[in-house]
């Protein structure tokens, strides 16, 4: 299935063409609309109505010097704390796998072998690129929230990235900002009681690369859904 940069006109057609984007044209996202987007997601349902989302959205030279700090810091091959871990430790089955196929489909795809760690290494610093998408987003929240506000955000995220398709455009969320929080401290007007919690790429998505050809494997619904009677 190819990138898809049409609107979408119904949620399932949101659910269905909405991928991670890992390659994005050089085109900005108009403001009006990223206004519009970031309203209608503040609609997002929240235990007690906490909305414990807060959003730093980053545009042209703030995000260009924000980008290039967390580049040199990925290619020098420094590591920091992260505020969460990606996944548990270790992972099991079948969710070891879905992970593995995934992490060797994409580099399939973008024709990087196990063997090249130079190029996979330049690969994973497009991260700190926001894979070049013309808006850059860090969500923070309060260190003192629990599992229960941490799914709100996830909520919140799966707004946007609904929203985004429906505007025409696509999104990559990015837990992996959680590893490098310093270039967000540095540039982000972020509380000291405040964490990172996710990142998130927006704009318009590039359907020449063929990294964006990369629609990932879901289960079965049978295999993870039960029902009552």
């Amino acid at each position: 299935m190819g990138l898809n940069t049409s609107k979408s006109e119904t949620v399932s057609d949101a659910l269905k063409t909405r991928i991670t984007v890992r390659q994005f044209v050089d085109k900005p996202v108009a403001g009006d609309l990223l206004k519009d987007i970031l309203t209608k997601a503040q609609r997002s349902p929240s235990g007690g109505n906490l909305q414990p989302w807060n959003v730093h959205v980053m545009t042209g030279d703030v995000l260009t010097n924000f980008k290039k700090d967390a580049v040199e810091i990925t290619l020098a091959g420094k590591t920091e704390e992260p505020t969460h871990p990606a996944y548990p430790q270790p992972l099991w089955e079948p969710m070891r796998s879905w992970r593995y196929k995934l992490g060797e489909d994409m580099y399939a795809l973008l024709g990087i072998p196990r063997e090249n760690k130079m190029g996979r290494l330049v690969w994973f610093a497009q991260n700190a690129k926001f894979f070049e998408a013309p808006v850059g987003i860090i969500v923070t929240g309060d260190k003192r929230l629990g599992a229960p506000q941490h799914m709100d955000i996830g909520i919140y995220i799966q707004s946007l990235m609904l929203l985004a398709r429906e505007a025409g455009l696509h999104t990559a969320p990015q837990g992996w900002w959680r590893n490098w929080t310093s270039v967000c401290h540095k540039y982000l007007d972020i509380p000291e009681e405040q964490e990172v919690m996710v990142g998130m790429a927006m704009g318009y998505g590039d359907p020449e690369a063929n990294v964006n050809n990369l629609y990932a494997d879901r289960a079965d619904m049978e295999e993870l859904v039960k029902f009552y009677d």
